[in-house]
């Protein structure tokens, strides 16, 4: 299973490292790295074109803001009802049960999360944790 969602990653500067692409690569979860002008050259030489959205603007000097509400812009103009923001510093994916750490292999983990939400319509935003927010002794809540 994949995402019914589009997923996004915003990226600067890390082209040669591309750890989340990577990581939704090698679960085979189709997504969209969001990049500045200036950068096209070197990520266009390690990712597939089809998969590079090209900002409008460059080096605002605003972290990453900017960015994402291109990509709000962006997931509203092809009609997504909701859409994916990954941090381009993720190198893979877990699901914590019984206080144990186990690493997905596919986007169904993304498709769980968005069934889950799409069940409410009182659910503005929602997302994943960071593992280091979590902590794998102890206890947790499925969600807050």
């Amino acid at each position: 299973m994949n995402p019914k969602y589009p997923v996004y990653i915003i990226s600067k500067g890390r082209w040669e490292s591309r750890l989340t692409s990577k990581a939704l690569e090698r679960m085979k979860v189709p997504y969209h790295i969001v990049i500045e002008p200036q950068e096209y050259d070197q990520y266009a030489s390690v990712i597939d074109k089809n998969k590079i959205l090209t900002l409008p603007f460059s080096n605002l000097g605003q972290g990453s803001i900017p960015a994402r509400n291109w990509v709000w812009e962006h997931s509203i103009s092809i009609k997504a009802k909701k859409h994916w923001i990954l941090d381009d510093n993720i190198y893979d994916f877990y699901r914590l049960n019984r206080n144990k750490r186990n690493i997905v292999q596919t986007g169904t983990i993304f498709k769980c999360c968005e069934d889950f939400t799409d069940r409410y319509e009182n659910v503005k935003i929602s997302g994943m944790n960071y593992r280091f927010f979590v902590v794998a002794t102890e206890p947790y809540p499925p969600y807050c």
